[in-house]
């Protein structure tokens, strides 16, 4: 079976999934919504940030070299395993230790609590982790999707029943620890039963994979403070209350992307890693993903900013409508991500862990100087700011990193993209019109199953004959 083939062949067995999980988690966002404070999402948010950075040290790095390398020995697997757990269980130590001293720097002293539960997940997840990795490398894609939505169905499951029984931010907390050790004990279940760890941790084991792992860590920090600078800085600068409306739309935006790339580069990268040295094939592999990225991502972000007002009154309630010009911006910044993140496959596969830290050091920078000038407008302005930075900033360099790794021409790269991007403009223009048609006696939810069907036809009428030998080629190598 050929790359294209298995990496379309990966999405395909896959697609269910990504379904599945974007449905369940806008169901948790929609029902927590009305059940839940502002101020329980903004914490949160606080939380989820603190627990987000410790994890990017878990695993030392070096998951992805488990993939990218291809000749890794069982007695390395072990001793890698061993330092995960290990690491894990420091980690968790240190934000037990920590804990108060950052409940005290945002002078919220429910911090505190919250984070040691939330870290519980350090002692959790690094024993299914390198499991994960060996199923992607050994192109396990139905299991890893199934093992994500039996896990998601189970923290939203957790996180709505405390809810209803007023357990407030808790009920977060323990969503999040639940879909992590279903997900754990599942990878463990299923990974054993082709592998088991020996119960060895030698320095000669790992000493190859920690120059991989070094700027791994480098480059997750970084990317993840960059990301999140935004909610540091609300939080601190304007309250939990404001932070808590700006992460809820936020995580409303983003998550189309977070499900739909995820998958896709999940496949893209163990066989990128394959073919690593093949320039042509690695060039005709990423257009292919970006194709599919965009194929799903730009009509429903086009979608989600003409139909905000009613999307954001039926999932969350009135109350949150204050969110909807952030919500539209926010938009705009997840169609710069959805198009940036693959090229963490590459970088991946090439090995240019070093390529990838230093282009997260210039977004961290930028990214903090657009937040900065920004900050003073609020939400909106913050959202603007970030848009502005990836257009101006991020998006170009991405013509010369492609063009360093695998001699991508940027012209190339666009007209990937460029078919989608028009028939969703279009579509999106015609779901404006229409909706001015619409008395404003029918229901929001009736008005956008009405807009959505339509713009969807739309789409599909315009997209499906200007991208016909792609479609094709799709099926051809999906038989």
């Amino acid at each position: 079976m050929g790359l294209r083939r298995q990496a379309l062949s990966g999405v395909k067995c896959t697609g269910w999934a990504t379904l599945i999980i974007a449905a369940l988690q806008f169901l948790q966002i929609a029902v927590l919504a009305r059940l839940l404070l502002p101020e329980d999402f903004g914490l949160m948010a606080l939380v989820t940030i603190v627990i987000g950075l410790v994890q990017a040290y878990t695993d030392m790095g070096i998951s992805g070299a488990i993939v990218q390398r291809q000749n890794a020995t069982s007695e390395q697997l072990s001793s890698l395993f061993w330092l995960n757990v290990l690491v894990g269980l420091c980690f968790f130590s240190l934000l037990f230790l920590v804990a108060p001293i950052i409940a005290r720097l945002y002078g919220e002293p429910r911090l505190a609590g919250l984070i040691t539960y939330a870290a519980l997940a350090l002692l959790i997840a690094p024993m299914g982790q390198q499991f994960r990795m060996l199923l992607q490398k050994w192109l396990r894609f139905d299991t890893l999707a199934a093992t994500d939505v039996i896990s998601s169905a189970a923290g939203v499951a957790v996180a709505v029943i405390l809810a209803l029984r007023d357990q407030g931010v808790y009920s977060l907390v323990w969503g999040q620890m639940t879909s992590t050790t279903a997900s754990t004990l599942i990878l463990l279940k299923i990974g054993t039963r082709n592998w088991r760890p020996q119960f060895r941790l030698r320095r000669e084991d790992i000493s190859s994979y920690l120059r991989f792992g070094a700027y791994q860590m480098g480059e997750r920090t970084i990317n993840y403070l960059g990301s999140n600078l935004d909610k540091m800085l609300i939080g601190s600068m304007v309250g939990t209350q404001a932070l808590g409306l700006y992460s809820i739309a936020y995580q409303l935006v983003m998550r189309p992307m977070q499900v739909i790339n995820p998958v896709i580069t999940r496949v893209a990268f163990p066989l990128f890693a394959i073919v690593q040295t093949d320039n042509a094939r690695l060039r005709s592999g990423y257009l292919d993903v970006i194709r599919i990225i965009s194929l799903m991502l730009f009509p429903l972000y086009a979608a989600m900013i003409v139909l905000a007002d009613p999307l954001v009154s039926l999932l969350l309630g009135e109350t949150w409508m204050s969110s909807v010009p952030t919500f539209r911006i926010l938009c705009i910044l997840g169609i710069f991500y959805g198009l940036g993140n693959p090229i963490g496959s590459l970088l991946l596969a090439k090995g240019k862990v070093e390529v990838g830290l230093y282009l997260n050091i210039w977004m961290i920078v930028l990214y903090g100087f657009a937040i900065w000038i920004s900050a003073p407008s609020g939400a909106e302005g913050v959202a603007a700011g970030l848009v502005i930075a990836n257009a101006l900033g991020l998006f170009p360099i991405g013509f010369w990193l492609r063009w360093l790794l695998v001699e991508m021409r940027p012209l190339d790269h666009l007209a990937a993209f460029f078919p989608m991007l028009v028939s969703s403009a279009v579509m999106a223009g015609s779901i404006l019109l229409a909706s001015n048609f619409i008395p404003s006696s029918v229901g929001n939810l009736v008005k956008l199953a009405m807009l959505t069907i339509g713009g969807g036809v739309i789409y599909f009428l315009i997209v499906v004959p200007w991208q016909w030998p792609f479609f094709v080629r799709f099926k051809q190598t999906l038989r």
